[in-house]
């Protein structure tokens, strides 16, 4: 199986590519399962679909990889007792020696001693019996660094690119969801990512919650985008929006996928499916416009969606296909409100993206954009407009209860630096 890994080497030094080398597209049979981190045991359709594509709970046989962790036993035996929880033995799940960090936990093992296992030819050898492989979170340069060292992939990276190809499962989360992508983000926060160029320096995890956007090349078992995660609790939506629009050439597309959520990639079919409690943010720049702005970062016409609870989307065909039983909103929205909330903080209606998009857009005939700002209270800042046209979809159900599950497809957004000013007014104040 050929992975373009030199070429895109060359790409990421200037952050960005221009042309892609024509190659024949290899169809894996197995899946990715793609989790955004802070997985709760509770999450059955997240587990049991991994451990359904894993060969179900007699035939499945996981191997975990903790390489991100800073605690990876400890880890490993949280992940195992879920696995545990929903019908494997303990013998069904294994802890492969490859880490950097020693675990606190094991008073009798050094962690950090493991840090070559990715070059251990019999652990890769091993790895022809299983059926799945679990990759813990924590720091995704971890990963890179033991499994595709000066961008040469070791022997485990290898089976494990072999055990997809044969029909396994490759899944991670957090960290072991960033590092999917050709394109890994390191680190980086939106704001400083619309602010602020690229960084080329990744001092450790603090990087991960603040500052430029910082891009590495990842494990590339996702070919069909650039994978984010923690997406909805850390705001990402910035740094994915500047990650995919400087590698537009060859991944237009950016996944976001939320905390206990899961992109779940059928790559015979190029299909994803969102599942779990958050979903998936689809950020597409194909037909967007970078627009030369003195004053700062500025897109329009980025096509976004939502998906969540059971949806579909074609990635090949760039295709929304809602669960079976969602209505559409377009037509007959339960909303009619001419003039709906700005968002613009946490004490704001429908604060977050989803419900921002969900409601107060495509199921509300009484508004055709809705908009909400991000800035720091004084100066440069930016608004953020969605707005509908012919080709936005919007879907709604009770899935859960009453809980609602909407979904919203090819909303277009407006990025415009703007100006800002806040000035407190104490009592007395004209």
């Amino acid at each position: 199986m050929k992975y373009s890994i030199l070429m895109l080497v060359a790409c990421l030094a200037i952050i960005g590519c221009s042309k892609k080398d024509p190659e024949p597209r290899i169809t894996e049979k197995g899946a990715l399962v793609i989790v955004g981190g802070a997985l709760s045991t509770s999450n059955a359709a997240v587990y049991q679909r991994f451990i359904e594509l894993a060969g179900g709970p007699i035939q499945a046989r996981i191997a975990v990889i903790p390489a991100a962790s800073g605690q990876p036993v400890h880890y490993f035996e949280q992940f195992r007792d879920d696995m545990l929880h929903y019908g494997l033995t303990k013998d069904q799940v294994t802890l492969l020696p490859i880490a950097v960090m020693d675990d606190r936990s094991t008073a009798d093992v050094d962690e950090s001693s493991w840090a070559q296992g990715g070059h251990d030819k019999q652990l890769a050898k091993s790895l022809e019996q299983y059926t799945a492989v679990w990759f813990l979170g924590g720091d995704q340069t971890r990963i890179t660094k033991t499994l595709l060292p000066d961008n040469k992939a070791t022997p485990v990276l290898t089976a494990v690119r072999d055990l997809y190809q044969r029909g396994g499962v490759v899944a991670g989360t957090s960290a072991g969801a960033a590092m999917m992508s050709d394109v890994m983000i390191a680190g980086g926060d939106s704001w400083h990512a619309l602010m602020q160029p690229p960084a080329e320096r990744y001092e450790g995890m603090q990087d991960q919650e603040a500052g430029p956007l910082i891009l590495r090349t990842g494990l590339g078992f996702f070919k069909d985008g650039i994978i984010d995660q923690h997406f909805d609790r850390k705001s990402r939506f910035g740094r994915l929006l500047v990650a995919v629009q400087q590698n537009r050439a060859l991944y237009p597309v950016g996944y976001g996928v939320d905390e206990d959520a899961a992109l779940i990639y059928y790559p015979q079919r190029r299909e994803i499916e969102a599942l779990g409690y958050g979903g998936v943010t689809i950020i597409d720049v194909r037909e967007a416009r970078k627009i030369n702005n003195s004053h700062g970062y500025h897109m329009e016409d980025v096509r976004i969606s939502f998906i969540q609870g059971g949806d579909r989307y074609h990635v090949g065909e760039h295709r929304f296909i809602p669960h079976p039983a969602k209505s559409a909103t377009i037509g007959r929205e339960y909303l009619d409100l001419a003039e709906p909330v700005v968002v613009s903080g946490v004490f704001s209606r429908n604060s977050r993206l989803k419900d921002l998009i969900g409601f107060d857009l495509v199921d509300n005939k009484g508004a055709s954009e809705v908009v909400s700002y991000l800035h720091q209270g004084e100066g440069l800042g930016f608004t953020l407009r969605f707005r509908q046209d012919d080709k936005t979809q919007g879907y709604w159900q009770y899935l859960d209860g009453m809980k609602d599950n909407s979904s919203a497809a090819f909303v277009l957004l407006d990025v415009v630096p703007s100006r800002f000013s806040i000035t407190e007014l104490s009592p007395g104040s004209p």
